[in-house]
């Protein structure tokens, strides 16, 4: 015996098949049954989850405007023809069956539902000459074959033959004519003619106006006409009759594909009407596992209001054979054993749960005892409905199966339901059968706390509001908190201090222990929420904080860009008044300026003066910029020290540099308390430059600064360059780099100390 309705498994199908835009399918998910044959759970949940990875990638399959052809495909198996507005419908499921065929054959995944579409069989040639012969209302063409476009072209003819006539006879005879109009009587053109009249023209007489002073009579001159027409309109009727009658012949060829294709279109729609739900709901299709532990993150019971429920992560496993749930009334005790038994069965029906992650392992069966007031129409006393229940869940039950009571034992004594629910927990373990229980008893808390192979858990409180938190705690033992629940509403609080002596007086120490526990670990749960809430602030506001440095750094860079751009647009139109000043200065022959500009560019270079090297000498090596002392002089090479590494240098490659006294500087911590925040070397000689540079730098340094600014400008870049050597021997200097666009870019050095 399986009874799913209390878990309200069928409140869920609703859903689903509402999503169904065909009848069967919907008829199907209302009573497709739980398999749980692993091979078919595989199955659907593999089904489900492609359609669903369809519909997020917006590769959505509609079924709309698909129904049941069956009856009339047996029609025309039955040999009755089909009339034109029955053939446009199975033209039309045609057209249908093509669509989502051709549509799966875009998909470059392997899909396994794919093989739906697969089987889906397109007679091309059969619904071709349909389409010839039937227009979009369900009529049959005018030339849907070669006599009928002939019957039809000659009963036009025919038509118009008569009415030209009747309008001739009109204009002779206007003065026999009660009304100067055409009448059709019995398909024949009549004419409303005086009573006085009626014989006049001989023909036949088909009734009389509601006044009966006219006839409607048809001349004999109209006879044969009117009889003509009559002829080609039933050798058009018959024709008719004779290209649907071949019609309906060739649907019967193909019924039996076509009633398959049916099947299949509805099990697809079936799919993706689950895939839609778990679109809808932010689902996810659980992992299957061959164990019997199950794993549920973040779990939502699927009926509760998503503004409203709390997720609650679920475990089952190893070595615990079930799991105990106590805590307060309307604590959530019943929803999460709803919402774990509930989800297991959506994933056999390959319906999708509403987790973070699950696991779902293969039950031979799932057994359910939850109050449903079932024993009122049974005329049973709840205590009896109960155990009649539990007696045939023990009588079928395995050690494959999971198990799940709501308030074991309720509904008679106390004592004797703590008695026989520790029997049932007895007979359950017996068998080895996986469990969840709910209840209040303590005698079972007791049971749980003592057995290794029962997880003892609970539903959380808030002492502080008096309310459920809805929260599910592992490990823990939770109290009914009846009494503190029953202090919101009774006025008289000394009840609830007698309450409260009672139970003191029937409260072993093993109860008070387990109630410390319980109240520890909820406190605890709080504190871990607080924290998780706290550390969710605070990532939030990190990512805020990052968010608004990009978009700072991002505006920067923009900034930059263009005043750059801005600088560079500005050198260029000086060098473009430059060049219209030069040119302009030619074309006006001003021969002074230009004899002033020729000399300038024709003065003869002095000659260079011959430069002597002596030992003790300062010079720079051209190469990079370092400046040393001579300590020997070879021939043509100098043996140079540069800050204690001696380098062999080429006397052509060296640079004499003027000595320049070092002003000794006692150096106090009075004093590097005033050294300034930067250093203006624009303008300065390398050689100058360094000497002052590492100066500044030894005093910045002995006063604890972090960072100074070295401002070089940028010119030839020969002193930037020799600063940046020098900055790379100095052992204090932990790094350097350029400024900033604010602090003047390149053209600004920042040095940082260690």
């Amino acid at each position: 015996m399986s009874n799913y309705t209390n878990l309200d498994l069928d409140i869920i199908r609703k859903s689903i098949s509402d999503l169904a835009a065909i009848d069967e399918a919907q008829d199907f998910i209302m009573s497709e049954s739980v398999s749980f044959n692993p091979l078919e759970i595989k199955k659907k949940t593999l089904e489900t989850k492609e359609a669903l990875k369809l519909l997020k990638e917006n590769n959505n399959v509609s079924f709309d405007g698909i129904f049941n052809i069956n009856n009339l495909l047996e029609k025309a198996d039955k040999n009755i023809m089909l009339s034109g507005i029955e053939l446009k419908n199975i033209l039309v499921f045609h057209n249908h069956c093509e669509r989502i065929k051709k549509q799966f054959s875009n998909y470059s995944d392997e899909l396994s539902i794919r093989d739906y579409s697969d089987s889906i069989n397109i007679n091309k040639s059969v619904f071709d000459q349909i389409a010839k012969c039937i227009d979009n209302s369900g009529e049959v063409k005018d030339d849907a074959s070669d006599k009928l476009r002939q019957l039809n072209s000659e009963l036009n003819q025919c038509e118009k033959d008569l009415y030209n006539r009747a309008h001739s006879f009109i204009d002779k005879h206007m003065d026999s004519l009660q009304e100067p109009s055409v009448y059709i009587r019995n398909e024949r053109i009549t004419f409303l003619i005086k009573n006085s009249d009626k014989n006049k023209y001989q023909g036949y007489t088909y009734g009389s106006s509601s006044s009966g002073l006219a006839f409607y009579v048809e001349p004999a001159s109209f006879i044969e006409a009117n009889n003509r027409k009559i002829s080609l309109m039933q050798e058009r009727e018959d024709e008719i009759i004779r290209i649907l009658t071949e019609l309906s012949y060739l649907v019967s060829s193909v019924s039996e594909e076509y009633s398959r294709n049916f099947d299949s279109l509805m099990k697809l729609c079936v799919i993706f009407a689950k895939a839609q739900y778990g679109y809808k709901t932010n689902g996810i299709i659980a992992d299957l596992c061959d164990d019997l532990c199950f794993d549920f993150k973040d779990l939502c019971h699927p009926l509760i209001d998503p503004k409203k429920v709390v997720s609650n992560s679920y475990r089952l496993y190893e070595p615990y054979q079930g799991i105990v749930i106590s805590g307060s009334n309307t604590g959530g005790k019943t929803v999460s054993l709803k919402a774990i038994g509930l989800s297991i069965l959506m994933t056999y029906l390959g319906i999708p749960i509403i987790a973070s992650e699950s696991k779902v392992p293969f039950y031979q069966n799932i057994y359910v005892d939850i109050d449903d007031n079932q024993s009122i129409q049974d005329s049973l006393s709840t205590f009896s409905a109960h155990i009649s229940n539990i007696n045939s869940i023990l009588n079928e039950a395995n050690d494959r199966c999971l198990i799940l009571i709501d308030e074991l034992i309720s509904g008679t004594d106390p004592k004797e339901a703590q008695a026989i629910s520790l029997a049932i927990l007895d007979k359950i373990r017996e068998i080895g059968s996986r469990f969840i229980i709910t209840t209040h008893f303590d005698d079972i808390k007791n049971y749980s706390y003592k057995d290794e192979r029962i997880l003892l858990s609970s539903v959380g409180f808030n002492m502080d509001t008096l309310s459920p938190t809805y929260k599910y705690l592992e490990d823990s033992v939770g109290s009914s908190n009846a009494i503190e629940i029953a202090s919101r509403y009774f006025d008289d609080q000394s009840i609830i201090e007698n309450a409260r002596n009672y139970l003191k007086t029937r409260q072993s120490d093993e109860d008070e222990l387990l109630e410390k526990l319980s109240k520890q670990i909820e406190e605890t749960e709080l504190e871990k929420e607080k924290m998780l809430s706290m550390k969710s602030e605070y990532d939030s506001l990190l990512n805020e904080y990052n968010s608004k440095l990009n978009e700072f750094e991002n505006e920067k860079d923009k900034l930059k860009e263009k005043y750059l751009k801005q600088l560079d647009e500005y050198i260029e139109d000086i060098r473009s008044q430059a060049i219209e000043k030069l040119e302009s200065i030619q074309e006006t022959k001003d021969t002074k300026v230009i004899e002033e500009i020729e000399n300038l560019y024709s003065e003869k270079k002095p000659e260079e003066e011959i430069i002597e090297f002596n030992v003790g000498d300062n010079v720079r090596i051209k190469d990079n910029e370092q400046i040393g002392i001579i300590d020997a002089i070879n021939k043509d090479t100098a043996t140079v020290n540069v800050r204690g590494l001696t380098i062999k240098v080429k006397l052509d490659d060296l640079i004499l540099m003027p000595k320049i006294k070092k002003q000794e500087t006692k150096v106090t911590a009075k004093s590097y308390k005033r050294v300034p925040m930067e250093i203006n070397l624009v303008g300065e000689r390398v050689e100058d430059g360094l000497v002052l540079v590492e100066e500044y730098l030894d005093k910045a340094n002995a006063a604890h600064m972090t960072s100074v600014k070295v401002i070089h400008g940028i010119g030839t870049g020969a002193l930037r360059t020799a600063i940046r050597q020098r900055l790379k021997k100095l052992s204090y200097v932990k790094s350097f780099r350029d400024g900033d666009y604010y602090d003047g870019g390149s053209a600004v050095t920042i040095v940082e100390f260690k």
